[in-house]
């Protein structure tokens, strides 16, 4: 019993983990612009 509950924590702990990841990389595309002050001339 208590195998088998460890088991289904460790896979929502695993699709959980996945979603937050996968959701994070959503942003990957966005980058601002670099500010005047900081751009090598």
């Amino acid at each position: 019993m208590k195998m088998k509950l460890m088991a289904a924590i460790s896979v929502i702990a695993t699709l959980f983990a996945t979603l937050v990841a996968s959701s994070a990389c959503l942003w990957w595309c966005y980058q601002p612009k670099e500010p005047q002050s900081l751009q090598d001339r």
